[in-house]
């Protein structure tokens, strides 16, 4: 894992078998509030940092579960095949992009989200600061672009 030491950002499981790294910062920064995305953090909602794809560098083996987004296209969550920990997805809807699960992000990383998403499908017991931009379903923007 030598070889990913000088990368700005770098995501990794609980147990660090699966790890995923970035050059350059991340694009886009949100909280989803999908259905998916719930069950596959198992909490209320998931915070997302976007970076483009062709930047990125993997290295571990993944199990990947196989969903259907709310834009009717595939998308890929990927978990550590060890420790099953979530670190990253691939959304067909936001070609040329990786989602990266937040909280596995390591310093220098911090989140600083543009707007909550699937606003829709939110929990009821969570509460969105006044302010705060937020979208029904996907948001009108394509992060990146």
């Amino acid at each position: 894992m030598d070889e990913l030491v000088n990368n700005t950002f770098r995501a990794q499981c609980n147990c660090g078998q699966l790890v995923v790294s970035f050059t350059q910062a991340p694009v886009a920064q949100l909280v989803c509030h999908c259905r998916d995305c719930q069950i596959v953090s198992g909490l209320p909602y998931a915070k997302a940092a976007f970076f483009r794809a062709e930047e990125q560098y993997a290295q571990g083996e993944f199990l990947a579960v196989d969903m259907t987004g709310g834009s009717g296209k595939p998308k890929q969550y990927r978990r550590c095949r060890q420790c099953n920990d979530f670190v990253y997805a691939t959304v067909d809807a936001l070609t040329g992009l990786l989602g990266v699960a937040a909280d596995k992000l390591l310093p220098p990383f911090e989140f600083k989200p543009m707007a909550h998403v699937w606003t829709c499908e939110k929990a009821p017991e969570v509460e969105i600061p006044a302010g705060v931009f937020q979208f029904p379903k996907a948001p009108p923007f394509r992060p990146g672009k």
